[in-house]
Protein backbone atom coordinates (compact mmCIF):
# COMPACT_ATOMS: atom_id res chain seq x y z
CA UNK A 1 0.00 0.00 0.00
CA UNK A 2 2.88 2.38 0.78
CA UNK A 3 4.28 1.97 -2.73
CA UNK A 4 0.90 2.85 -4.23
CA UNK A 5 0.71 6.07 -2.21
CA UNK A 6 4.28 6.87 -3.24
CA UNK A 7 3.34 6.49 -6.90
CA UNK A 8 0.38 8.85 -6.47
CA UNK A 9 2.58 11.42 -4.72
CA UNK A 10 5.18 11.08 -7.50
CA UNK A 11 2.55 11.70 -10.19
CA UNK A 12 1.30 14.75 -8.30
CA UNK A 13 4.80 16.17 -7.95
CA UNK A 14 5.53 15.64 -11.64
CA UNK A 15 2.26 17.33 -12.67
CA UNK A 16 3.01 20.26 -10.36
CA UNK A 17 6.51 20.63 -11.81
CA UNK A 18 5.18 20.50 -15.37
CA UNK A 19 2.50 23.06 -14.51
CA UNK A 20 5.21 25.31 -13.16
CA UNK A 21 7.19 25.02 -16.35
CA UNK A 22 4.11 25.83 -18.40
CA UNK A 23 3.61 29.08 -16.47
CA UNK A 24 7.18 30.24 -16.87
CA UNK A 25 8.23 33.06 -19.15
CA UNK A 26 10.68 30.97 -21.18
CA UNK A 27 10.38 30.96 -24.96
CA UNK A 28 8.76 27.98 -26.77
CA UNK A 29 12.20 26.95 -28.02
CA UNK A 30 13.65 26.98 -24.50
CA UNK A 31 10.65 25.11 -23.09
CA UNK A 32 10.83 22.34 -25.70
CA UNK A 33 14.61 22.04 -25.35
CA UNK A 34 14.39 21.92 -21.55
CA UNK A 35 11.79 19.15 -21.71
CA UNK A 36 14.05 17.01 -23.92
CA UNK A 37 16.94 17.46 -21.50
CA UNK A 38 14.69 16.76 -18.50
CA UNK A 39 13.42 13.56 -20.11
CA UNK A 40 16.93 12.30 -20.94
CA UNK A 41 18.28 13.25 -17.50
CA UNK A 42 15.51 11.14 -15.94
CA UNK A 43 16.61 8.22 -18.13
CA UNK A 44 20.22 8.73 -17.07
CA UNK A 45 19.21 8.85 -13.39
CA UNK A 46 17.27 5.61 -13.76
CA UNK A 47 14.11 7.53 -12.85
CA UNK A 48 11.87 5.96 -15.48
CA UNK A 49 8.70 6.96 -13.62
CA UNK A 50 9.50 10.65 -14.16
CA UNK A 51 10.40 10.06 -17.80
CA UNK A 52 7.14 8.19 -18.38
CA UNK A 53 5.01 10.93 -16.79
CA UNK A 54 6.60 13.55 -19.02
CA UNK A 55 5.37 11.48 -21.98
CA UNK A 56 2.03 10.87 -23.69
CA UNK A 57 1.99 8.71 -26.79
CA UNK A 58 2.21 5.16 -28.13
CA UNK A 59 5.97 4.44 -28.01
CA UNK A 60 5.98 3.38 -24.35
CA UNK A 61 3.06 1.37 -23.02
CA UNK A 62 4.34 1.30 -19.44
CA UNK A 63 7.21 2.53 -17.27
CA UNK A 64 9.12 -0.72 -17.82
CA UNK A 65 9.00 -0.27 -21.59
CA UNK A 66 10.89 3.04 -21.27
CA UNK A 67 13.78 1.28 -19.55
CA UNK A 68 13.73 -1.67 -21.95
CA UNK A 69 13.72 0.37 -25.17
CA UNK A 70 16.49 2.76 -24.11
CA UNK A 71 18.58 -0.14 -22.81
CA UNK A 72 18.17 -1.99 -26.11
CA UNK A 73 19.48 1.12 -27.86
CA UNK A 74 22.61 1.13 -25.69
CA UNK A 75 21.57 3.89 -23.28
CA UNK A 76 21.74 2.70 -19.67
CA UNK A 77 21.34 4.71 -16.44
CA UNK A 78 24.57 6.57 -15.71
CA UNK A 79 25.88 6.06 -19.24
CA UNK A 80 24.95 9.47 -20.71
CA UNK A 81 27.92 11.84 -20.36
CA UNK A 82 26.66 14.77 -22.42
CA UNK A 83 23.44 15.89 -24.10
CA UNK A 84 23.49 18.31 -27.04
CA UNK A 85 20.38 19.59 -28.81
CA UNK A 86 21.57 19.68 -32.42
CA UNK A 87 18.24 20.45 -34.10
CA UNK A 88 15.03 22.10 -32.92
CA UNK A 89 12.01 23.19 -34.91
CA UNK A 90 9.00 24.79 -33.21
CA UNK A 91 5.75 25.48 -35.05
CA UNK A 92 2.88 26.68 -32.90
CA UNK A 93 2.17 24.07 -30.26
CA UNK A 94 4.32 21.42 -31.92
CA UNK A 95 8.06 20.86 -31.95
CA UNK A 96 10.59 18.32 -33.14
CA UNK A 97 14.11 18.01 -31.75
CA UNK A 98 17.26 15.99 -32.16
CA UNK A 99 19.40 15.26 -29.10
CA UNK A 100 22.85 13.75 -29.55
CA UNK A 101 23.86 11.81 -26.46
CA UNK A 102 27.49 10.99 -25.72
CA UNK A 103 27.17 7.55 -24.14
CA UNK A 104 29.65 5.28 -22.40
CA UNK A 105 29.10 1.53 -22.03
CA UNK A 106 29.58 -0.55 -18.90
CA UNK A 107 32.06 -3.42 -18.72
CA UNK A 108 31.44 -6.73 -16.97
CA UNK A 109 32.61 -5.22 -13.68
CA UNK A 110 30.03 -2.46 -13.94
CA UNK A 111 32.60 0.24 -14.72
CA UNK A 112 32.12 2.84 -17.43
CA UNK A 113 34.40 2.70 -20.43
CA UNK A 114 36.64 5.71 -21.14
CA UNK A 115 35.40 5.98 -24.71
CA UNK A 116 32.01 7.32 -25.74
CA UNK A 117 29.74 6.87 -28.71
CA UNK A 118 27.21 9.35 -30.03
CA UNK A 119 23.64 8.10 -30.09
CA UNK A 120 20.98 10.42 -31.58
CA UNK A 121 17.49 10.45 -30.06
CA UNK A 122 14.65 12.13 -31.97
CA UNK A 123 11.71 13.77 -30.22
CA UNK A 124 8.33 15.18 -31.08
CA UNK A 125 6.71 17.43 -28.47
CA UNK A 126 3.44 19.23 -27.92
CA UNK A 127 2.74 22.34 -25.86
CA UNK A 128 -0.39 22.68 -23.73
CA UNK A 129 -1.59 24.19 -20.48
CA UNK A 130 0.62 21.58 -18.82
CA UNK A 131 3.66 22.85 -20.68
CA UNK A 132 5.73 20.81 -23.14
CA UNK A 133 5.05 17.07 -23.22
CA UNK A 134 7.00 14.44 -25.17
CA UNK A 135 4.63 12.68 -27.59
CA UNK A 136 7.02 10.66 -29.76
CA UNK A 137 10.52 9.19 -29.35
CA UNK A 138 12.50 7.59 -32.18
CA UNK A 139 16.04 6.42 -32.81
CA UNK A 140 16.23 5.61 -36.52
CA UNK A 141 15.53 8.94 -38.25
CA UNK A 142 14.48 12.52 -37.44
CA UNK A 143 10.80 13.22 -36.86
CA UNK A 144 8.83 15.90 -38.70
CA UNK A 145 6.07 18.23 -37.62
CA UNK A 146 4.06 17.47 -40.76
CA UNK A 147 3.47 13.89 -39.63
CA UNK A 148 2.44 14.90 -36.11
CA UNK A 149 -0.95 14.03 -34.68
CA UNK A 150 -2.21 16.25 -31.87
CA UNK A 151 -2.50 14.51 -28.53
CA UNK A 152 -5.51 15.40 -26.38
CA UNK A 153 -4.01 16.89 -23.18
CA UNK A 154 -6.57 18.40 -20.82
CA UNK A 155 -6.16 20.31 -17.55
CA UNK A 156 -8.99 20.42 -15.00
CA UNK A 157 -9.85 23.88 -13.70
CA UNK A 158 -10.48 22.81 -10.07
CA UNK A 159 -9.88 19.73 -7.95
CA UNK A 160 -13.64 19.00 -7.91
CA UNK A 161 -13.87 19.33 -11.69
CA UNK A 162 -10.87 17.06 -12.00
CA UNK A 163 -12.64 14.31 -10.07
CA UNK A 164 -15.83 14.67 -12.10
CA UNK A 165 -14.12 14.95 -15.47
CA UNK A 166 -11.84 12.02 -14.80
CA UNK A 167 -14.38 9.69 -13.24
CA UNK A 168 -13.89 7.10 -16.01
CA UNK A 169 -10.14 7.31 -15.55
CA UNK A 170 -10.51 6.91 -11.78
CA UNK A 171 -12.65 3.83 -12.37
CA UNK A 172 -10.03 2.41 -14.66
CA UNK A 173 -7.38 3.25 -12.09
CA UNK A 174 -9.38 1.44 -9.39
CA UNK A 175 -9.63 -1.64 -11.57
CA UNK A 176 -5.93 -1.26 -12.34
CA UNK A 177 -5.16 -1.32 -8.61
CA UNK A 178 -7.29 -4.44 -8.27
CA UNK A 179 -5.43 -5.99 -11.17
CA UNK A 180 -2.13 -4.96 -9.62
CA UNK A 181 -3.12 -6.70 -6.39
CA UNK A 182 -3.93 -9.90 -8.27
CA UNK A 183 -0.68 -9.59 -10.21
CA UNK A 184 1.40 -9.09 -7.05
CA UNK A 185 -0.29 -12.10 -5.44
CA UNK A 186 0.53 -14.27 -8.45
CA UNK A 187 4.06 -12.84 -8.54
CA UNK A 188 4.56 -13.75 -4.88
CA UNK A 189 3.39 -17.30 -5.53
CA UNK A 190 5.66 -17.53 -8.59
CA UNK A 191 8.60 -16.26 -6.51
CA UNK A 192 8.03 -18.97 -3.89
CA UNK A 193 7.78 -21.58 -6.63
CA UNK A 194 11.02 -20.35 -8.24
CA UNK A 195 12.82 -20.44 -4.89
CA UNK A 196 12.14 -24.17 -4.71
CA UNK A 197 13.64 -24.86 -8.16
CA UNK A 198 17.12 -26.33 -8.52
CA UNK A 199 19.67 -26.26 -11.33
CA UNK A 200 20.20 -29.72 -12.81
CA UNK A 201 23.81 -30.16 -13.97
CA UNK A 202 23.72 -33.91 -14.48
CA UNK A 203 24.98 -35.15 -17.85
CA UNK A 204 26.13 -31.69 -18.96
CA UNK A 205 28.99 -31.23 -21.42
CA UNK A 206 31.67 -28.74 -20.27
CA UNK A 207 32.18 -25.63 -22.38
CA UNK A 208 34.97 -23.07 -22.16
CA UNK A 209 34.24 -19.89 -20.21
CA UNK A 210 35.55 -17.76 -23.10
CA UNK A 211 32.66 -18.98 -25.23
CA UNK A 212 30.03 -18.30 -22.57
CA UNK A 213 31.42 -14.85 -21.69
CA UNK A 214 30.49 -13.63 -25.18
CA UNK A 215 26.79 -13.75 -24.42
CA UNK A 216 26.53 -13.51 -20.60
CA UNK A 217 27.09 -10.16 -18.92
CA UNK A 218 27.09 -9.23 -15.21
CA UNK A 219 26.29 -5.60 -14.32
CA UNK A 220 26.48 -4.70 -10.60
CA UNK A 221 24.73 -1.54 -9.44
CA UNK A 222 26.73 1.60 -8.72
CA UNK A 223 27.49 2.97 -5.24
CA UNK A 224 27.32 -0.29 -3.27
CA UNK A 225 27.39 0.27 0.50
CA UNK A 226 27.56 -2.00 3.53
CA UNK A 227 24.23 -3.18 4.91
CA UNK A 228 22.12 -1.94 2.00
CA UNK A 229 20.51 -4.23 -0.56
CA UNK A 230 21.84 -3.81 -4.08
CA UNK A 231 21.37 -5.51 -7.44
CA UNK A 232 23.52 -7.45 -9.85
CA UNK A 233 21.84 -7.67 -13.25
CA UNK A 234 22.62 -10.69 -15.40
CA UNK A 235 22.03 -10.23 -19.14
CA UNK A 236 21.99 -13.09 -21.63
CA UNK A 237 21.95 -12.57 -25.41
CA UNK A 238 21.19 -15.42 -27.84
CA UNK A 239 23.23 -14.68 -30.97
CA UNK A 240 22.44 -18.05 -32.59
CA UNK A 241 19.64 -19.22 -34.88
CA UNK A 242 18.34 -21.78 -32.37
CA UNK A 243 16.84 -21.27 -28.89
CA UNK A 244 18.65 -21.78 -25.61
CA UNK A 245 16.43 -24.00 -23.44
CA UNK A 246 16.38 -24.52 -19.67
CA UNK A 247 18.94 -21.71 -19.35
CA UNK A 248 19.96 -21.16 -15.72
CA UNK A 249 22.81 -19.64 -13.73
CA UNK A 250 23.84 -20.55 -10.20
CA UNK A 251 26.62 -19.18 -8.02
CA UNK A 252 28.16 -19.28 -4.56
CA UNK A 253 27.83 -16.39 -2.13
CA UNK A 254 30.36 -16.23 0.67
CA UNK A 255 29.97 -14.83 4.16
CA UNK A 256 30.51 -11.26 2.90
CA UNK A 257 27.29 -11.29 0.84
CA UNK A 258 23.71 -12.15 1.74
CA UNK A 259 21.74 -13.11 -1.39
CA UNK A 260 17.99 -13.41 -1.88
CA UNK A 261 18.57 -16.47 -4.08
CA UNK A 262 21.46 -18.40 -5.56
CA UNK A 263 19.82 -19.57 -8.79
CA UNK A 264 18.57 -17.50 -11.73
CA UNK A 265 16.26 -19.15 -14.26
CA UNK A 266 15.97 -17.75 -17.79
CA UNK A 267 14.15 -20.81 -19.21
CA UNK A 268 13.87 -20.51 -23.03
CA UNK A 269 15.76 -17.68 -24.77
CA UNK A 270 14.67 -17.29 -28.39
CA UNK A 271 17.13 -16.56 -31.24
CA UNK A 272 18.14 -12.88 -31.12
CA UNK A 273 16.44 -12.35 -27.74
CA UNK A 274 18.05 -10.60 -24.77
CA UNK A 275 16.86 -11.57 -21.28
CA UNK A 276 17.72 -10.09 -17.88
CA UNK A 277 17.52 -11.61 -14.42
CA UNK A 278 18.73 -10.03 -11.17
CA UNK A 279 20.44 -11.09 -7.98
CA UNK A 280 19.59 -8.97 -4.93
CA UNK A 281 22.48 -9.02 -2.46
CA UNK A 282 23.32 -7.24 0.81
CA UNK A 283 27.04 -6.71 1.53
CA UNK A 284 28.11 -7.25 5.12
CA UNK A 285 31.62 -5.76 5.06
CA UNK A 286 33.42 -3.00 3.15
CA UNK A 287 36.04 -3.74 0.54
CA UNK A 288 35.83 -6.22 -2.31
CA UNK A 289 33.20 -8.95 -2.26
CA UNK A 290 32.71 -11.57 -4.94
CA UNK A 291 30.06 -13.84 -6.36
CA UNK A 292 31.97 -17.08 -6.80
CA UNK A 293 31.75 -19.71 -9.53
CA UNK A 294 28.91 -18.32 -11.68
CA UNK A 295 27.87 -21.55 -13.40
CA UNK A 296 25.85 -21.51 -16.63
CA UNK A 297 23.73 -24.52 -17.61
CA UNK A 298 21.56 -24.75 -20.72
CA UNK A 299 20.30 -27.05 -23.47
CA UNK A 300 21.19 -26.27 -27.08
CA UNK A 301 20.04 -28.41 -30.02
CA UNK A 302 19.53 -31.46 -27.82
CA UNK A 303 22.77 -31.21 -25.80
CA UNK A 304 23.15 -29.91 -22.26
CA UNK A 305 26.15 -27.65 -21.68
CA UNK A 306 27.80 -26.32 -18.52
CA UNK A 307 30.48 -23.70 -17.97
CA UNK A 308 31.94 -21.75 -15.05
CA UNK A 309 32.72 -18.05 -15.45
CA UNK A 310 35.13 -15.80 -13.55
CA UNK A 311 33.96 -14.34 -10.20
CA UNK A 312 31.84 -11.20 -10.21
CA UNK A 313 33.57 -8.56 -8.06
CA UNK A 314 31.67 -5.92 -6.10
CA UNK A 315 33.35 -2.87 -4.59
CA UNK A 316 31.62 -2.16 -1.28
CA UNK A 317 31.98 1.16 0.48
Amino acid sequence: MTSRYSSIVLIFMVIVSVLGSGCSSSSPEEGASDMVVTFLNAINDGDFNTAYYHYQGKDFLAVASVEMIFDNKGIEPGGIKDIEITALNVSGNLAVATAECSVSAFDQMGNLADTTTTIPVYFRLQNSDLGWIVTRVAFNEPLTIDEADLVDIEVASTPIDSIADNAPVISVFAFALLGAGIYLDRKDKAKKKEASRTVDVSGATPIQKESIAQYVRFVPAQGITVGKATSVDVWVKNFTQEPYENFAIKAKFGTALEADKENLFFDTIAPGETVKRTWIVKPKVAGWASIEEPTVVFDYMGTKYIGVLDPVWLQVQ
